[in-house]
C-alpha cells in the first residue's frame, strides 16, 4: 500500500475515480454535487494497492487557519481494512504541518462514532447534504 499526495488538482484522476465510485455511483450524488472548485485548488491524498486507487480524502485550508477534511472515500471492496482511518490520519498530519489549530469535517451522521475516535466532537444539529444526513464535527490540535 502506498500513499500519494496530489497538489492543487495535479494528477487528480485517481482521486476522482474513487469519489465517483463511492459518492456518485454508490450513494447517488450527482457529478455536480460531488465535484467543485476546491478539487483543483486543494491537496488530496490517495491510497493505492498496486496501481489501483482505493481510498482518498481532500484537505481544504480555510483563511482562518481551520483545516476542512472532506471527500473521504474508500472503495467498497476495501472497506473494513482501516483505510478510512489512514486517510484521516494523513489529512490531520498534513493539516497540523500546515499550521492548522482546528480541524472540521461535515460527517455523514452514521460516521460520527468513527470521527469521535480521532477527537472530533459534534456541534450544531443534523442536516441533509443531498439526501444523506450529516453532522458538523470539529477537533483542536
Amino acid at each position: 500500500m502506498r500513499e500519494v499526495w496530489y497538489e492543487s488538482g495535479e494528477g487528480y484522476a485517481p482521486c476522482a475515480a474513487v469519489r465517483k465510485a463511492v459518492f456518485v455511483e454508490e450513494q447517488g450524488y450527482t457529478l455536480e454535487e460531488e465535484f467543485d472548485a476546491y478539487d483543483e485548488a486543494c491537496p488530496h491524498v490517495v491510497l493505492f494497492e498496486a496501481d489501483e486507487p482505493i481510498a482518498t480524502g481532500r484537505l481544504v485550508m480555510l483563511p482562518d487557519g481551520t483545516a476542512k477534511l472532506g471527500r473521504i472515500a474508500v472503495l467498497k471492496a476495501y472497506r473494513g481494512r482501516h483505510l478510512g482511518a489512514q486517510i484521516v490520519e494523513a489529512l490531520l498530519k498534513r493539516a497540523e504541518s500546515l499550521g492548522a489549530k482546528r480541524a472540521y469535517v461535515s460527517a455523514q451522521s452514521y460516521a460520527v462514532p468513527f470521527y469521535n475516535k480521532f477527537g472530533f466532537r459534534e456541534y450544531g444539529g443534523e442536516y441533509l447534504d443531498g439526501r444523506i444526513p450529516h453532522r458538523d464535527m470539529e477537533m483542536y490540535f
